[in-house]
């Protein structure tokens, strides 16, 4: 061996000494759980104590059958009906949030941009609060005798509703809470890509008679389109993992009207009589959802984003 190739060998270690801790750290937290939660997904567990029986692919038939009885049975099955509500938790969330935040970012830029630092500051709030914390103080909000809320709807002649104790309100109410949450962090990368435009662009169009909605509509959604489209990956994301406002709100209920696919579960794998061969399996069936949904999002959205 040269001494060229003992000096590169020695610079192979070193870097790889650098590297142990960290993947020592990823395979004991990250890489081994993976596995063991897939190999769990082919078994079936008795529910107290760790004797299991290998199924294959039994747990993945049952789910895909729950959600199949949604086209072919007058009622979903468990599955089918927690993709539902996950998809109307979606549909509610990231659109109405996404609003909300390019109009607070667009107001933040120019009306308010003399009070900016304090609006963001308490517009980023929700975000450091913990869901926890979250959860708990709408509890209080949405409470059906002493909540603000209810109190609040009286004065404009609205009679307000048991918010969390019936499906009519209890998945719209968690609705929300998210919107709430994460608007924060919206509002704030949404900010960042406005005020990246430059105000050259609306100067041509005032002179070119352009009103506030057509500079809006044909310049600022234009320009932001790659913001939004980071964001509404995100947020998609995001609304499929949400788990802590839910389990302190209406811990998936009343009956399944908050039982999200997540929720789900943490139902199976923690909640009554366990079944952790089926939980694993939905989480891989959940992590096989987000993925082909941001591949999809990437090939249909992603060619009409305008970078330049």
């Amino acid at each position: 061996m040269t001494q060229r190739q003992k000096n590169r060998f020695l610079s192979t270690i070193e870097g790889y000494l650098y590297l142990a801790p960290t993947m020592i750290v990823l395979a004991i937290f990250v890489f081994l759980p993976v596995i063991s939660s897939f190999s769990l997904s082919l078994n079936r567990q008795a529910p107290f104590g760790n004797k299991q029986r290998y199924v294959g692919s039994e747990n993945y038939s049952k789910l895909l059958g729950e959600f199949a009885e949604c086209f072919t049975a007058e009622v979903c099955g468990d599955y089918g009906y927690s993709l539902y509500v996950t998809i109307i938790f979606t549909l509610g969330t990231v659109p109405a949030g996404l609003a909300l935040a390019v109009l607070l970012a667009v107001a933040l830029s120019y009306p308010l941009r003399a009070m900016s630092p304090i609006h963001r500051m308490l517009i980023f709030v929700p975000v450091v609060i913990s869901s926890a914390v979250a959860g708990v103080l709408f509890r209080w909000l949405y409470h059906p005798v002493v909540g603000y809320l209810n109190y609040w709807m009286t004065f404009v002649g609205l009679d307000g509703p048991d918010w969390l104790t019936t499906k009519r309100w209890a998945l719209v109410a968690v609705i929300l809470v998210s919107i709430w949450k994460n608007l924060g962090f919206n509002t704030i990368i949404a900010l960042a890509g406005v005020q990246n435009i430059d105000n050259s662009y609306y100067d041509a169009a005032k002179v070119d008679g352009a009103n506030v909605w057509q500079r809006f509509y044909n310049i600022t959604l234009p320009l932001l389109s790659p913001t939004l489209f980071f964001l509404l990956i995100i947020n998609i994301i995001t609304s499929f993992q949400t788990f802590g406002e839910i389990d302190i709100l209406t811990e998936g209920g009343p009956g399944k009207a908050t039982t999200t696919l997540v929720y789900s579960i943490f139902d199976h794998a923690f909640k009554g009589t366990p079944q952790r061969g089926i939980a694993s399996s939905e989480a891989y069936l959940l992590a096989l959802m987000v993925i082909v949904m941001s591949f999809a999002q990437m090939w249909v959205l992603g060619r009409k984003v305008h970078y330049q």
